[in-house]
């Protein structure tokens, strides 16, 4: 006899797998993979489960993965978005975009100027 089948783990999340705390290896499905997210994230709304359990499925069909390996990424996406929102995990490298004022810009129309309408403008 031979040793006993181990789930087949794709070589693009192994790493990345190992280091997220999972109930499992893997899960045959969504509907599963939903359930278990419920039970380990108690304390977040049902809706803030099944909207990131819904956008982490829209991102792996986008990429045409085949149906296990999207699954399993799937979850590591939805598994790191819960934990940010639970704050069981701190976000360190979020992007905090400003808006630039310009000066001047051009558009098709010739170039145009920005006008500042501030409260302290008198016009």
């Amino acid at each position: 006899m031979g040793e006993p089948a181990r789930p087949r783990m794709s070589p693009l999340i192994s790493g990345a797998a190992e280091r997220l705390p999972r109930c499992c290896p893997t899960h045959p499905d969504w509907a599963t993979l939903s359930q278990h997210l419920v039970d380990d994230f108690p304390d977040l709304a049902l809706g803030d489960v099944v909207r990131e359990v819904g956008r982490a499925k829209d991102a792996v069909d986008r990429v045409s993965l085949e149906p296990a390996d999207a699954v399993a990424i799937g979850e590591l996406i939805v598994r790191h978005q819960l934990l940010l929102l639970s704050g069981r995990a701190a976000e360190v490298a979020r992007l905090d975009p400003e808006r630039h004022v310009r000066a001047a810009s051009t558009t098709s129309a010739g170039p145009t100027r920005v006008v500042d309408r501030s409260p302290t403008d008198s016009r």
